[in-house]
């Protein structure tokens, strides 16, 4: 109701905002008007920039921009305008007339385009149409060189660009108004993930309008609000951009629109608490990190996926060649509010990258419950605990000896032998009860290890919907899915079940086999062997 009040004051001309701050309609400017803007390049101390309109570009039905030339010795610091000057207002004759909101890459940085601060105040009734050619910039606290280039890899096809944010104990405290920084995070905490723009507009009740283009465009939305603290202005030849600390958490960003975000001072967004350790005992390494994640279901997997690179890659500091074990547990719960929970372990080897070999299953299993087609769910806390070695720990399936004869129900004893990588080769005995209604004269079993991934990610395509249904799945419901992932065959167990068709075998790893026998080990099993027995009545 106060935005329509406030703009209905806009049209009429008397624009006096409930924080007492005059606006300027678009069909008061001319070229050649000079003004000021408000921004933040250093810590939290705010500092004018110059600028001259040079001209209003649109129409009533499809929005307007105003083209401006800054100045000054602001922007000559700056190298012209920056990414996190997005949402600087600017004021001619003390009255509002918008938002620096982008500009374009390689040209001149000295000219950019403002939203009026009219469409800004339309932000939560009508979205218009903004270009947006330098995409959002994410700056990322905290992170190693490789594990940005790892965020980088993840949140590319989101199109997001990422940067290297500023770490450090500045934090500010200063009263925010129009051109303090401000940041709209993904992600707060020992880590950081946002991006930082300029508060535009602020009523007496912490309303807050503020970038003067989108983040994501997400319409209604929930990020959170934080304050920014910068360190300093990077010139690029591109474009450049602030680096700053992100700070504590004061609101919640509510709308993200073409034309700005805004939200209200106040209680933060919903969003999960994730821990995260991490060790390397053979160099006897050890790290951890606190994070909240905004619950977006569209990119908690990809940031939490991001977080754990960047800590095992810090913790291992090799290329990313090794074997990791990671566990994970996800707490939450349905719809009827009773709990849900996936706790799973694994453990895995690549000579390239184990770092997102080992993430796959937690990812995926995130998204099992962020995005499954059965009911909604909320995610309360999630955990994980990973070790990595640049070690080889797997051991292959070299040869598999049972007795020739056997009767239905008759538990039998089979001897596997393994090698271990660059190891000695050992012996290890594991028992398998013969159905006792078996039909035949032989039977056939097979013996390997788990290869779990490729039956998890089969599982997400059922539970969001994704996978030609079987006529075995009607009636399944969430619970099924979480509890056949919580107990689907892991890289480290020997397996010694009934050998079967290829398609057979995924349904009986996945779902499980009650003939089925499993035994885990401290290496991940490599290979597959079969034997046969003969069937004695």
């Amino acid at each position: 109701m106060r935005i329509k009040i406030l703009l209905a004051a806009f049209l009429s001309f008397c624009c006096i905002a409930s924080a007492n701050v005059p606006l300027m309609p678009i069909k008061d400017l001319r070229s050649g008007m000079r003004g000021i803007g408000k921004t933040v390049v250093s810590g939290d101390t705010i500092e004018n920039f110059d600028v001259e309109v040079l001209g209003v570009m649109g129409n009533e039905t499809s929005g307007y921009n105003v083209f401006v030339h800054l100045s000054g010795p602001l922007i000559e610091r700056t190298g012209g305008v920056a990414q996190g000057m997005s949402g600087s207002p600017v004021y001619i004759d003390g009255q509002l007339v918008g938002a620096v909101a982008f500009g374009k890459a390689f040209n001149d940085p000295h000219y950019c385009f403002l939203t009026p601060i009219g469409s800004m105040l339309e932000l939560l009734d009508k979205p218009a149409a903004v270009e947006l050619p330098l995409g959002t910039s994410l700056q990322a606290g905290g992170f190693s060189e490789r594990g940005l280039n790892y965020l980088k890899e993840k949140l590319g096809p989101e199109g997001l660009d990422v940067t290297l944010g500023g770490v450090g104990s500045g934090e500010s405290t200063s009263e925010i108004e129009p051109g303090s920084s401000i940041s709209v995070a993904l992600m707060h905490g020992d880590l950081s993930l946002a991006a930082l723009g300029t508060v535009t507009w602020i009523d007496d009740e912490g309303d807050l309008l503020a970038m003067g283009h989108s983040f994501l465009q997400r319409g209604e939305s929930a990020f959170f609000m934080n304050r920014a603290w910068i360190v300093g202005c990077v010139p690029n030849l591109q474009t450049s951009y602030k680096v700053g600390v992100v700070g504590e958490n004061i609101g919640t960003f509510t709308q993200d629109r073409a034309s700005g975000v805004g939200g209200k001072i106040g209680r933060g967004p919903p969003s999960i608490p994730v821990f995260i350790r991490t060790s390397d005992f053979k160099r006897g390494v050890n790290n951890s990190c606190r994070v909240k994640i905004v619950d977006d279901e569209k990119l908690l997997s990809t940031v939490l996926d991001a977080v754990v690179g960047n800590m095992v890659t810090k913790t291992m500091d090799t290329s990313g060649f090794g074997s990791g074990k990671l566990r994970f547990i996800i707490n939450g719960v349905d719809e009827n509010r009773e709990s849900i929970t996936i706790d799973r372990e694994n453990m895995y080897y690549s000579a390239d990258n184990v770092i997102s070999i080992m993430n796959q299953e937690m990812t995926e299993a995130v998204n099992i419950l962020a995005k499954n087609k059965f009911e909604k769910v909320d995610i309360y806390d999630i955990t994980v605990d990973a070790e990595v070695t640049e070690d080889v720990e797997v051991a292959e399936i070299q040869s598999v000896r049972t007795q020739k004869y056997a009767m239905a129900g008759e538990t039998v004893s089979i001897e596997v032998t393994m090698k271990p990588y660059r190891g000695e080769t050992f012996k290890e005995s594991v028992n398998f009860t013969i159905p006792k209604d078996f039909p035949g004269k032989k039977i056939a079993l097979s013996v390997r290890g788990g290869s779990s991934i490729t039956g998890v990610k089969n599982l997400l395509e059922q539970v969001k919907g994704e996978a030609q249904p079987q006529s075995n799945e009607i009636g399944r419901s969430l619970r099924y899915f979480i509890n056949s992932l919580n107990s689907a065959d892991k890289n480290n167990d020997l397996i010694v079940d009934l050998a079967a068709p290829p398609k057979a075998q995924l349904g009986a790893a996945m779902q499980g086999n009650p003939y089925k026998k499993k035994t885990p080990y401290d290496y991940i099993i490599d290979g597959e062997a079969e034997v046969v027995l003969n069937i004695v009545k």
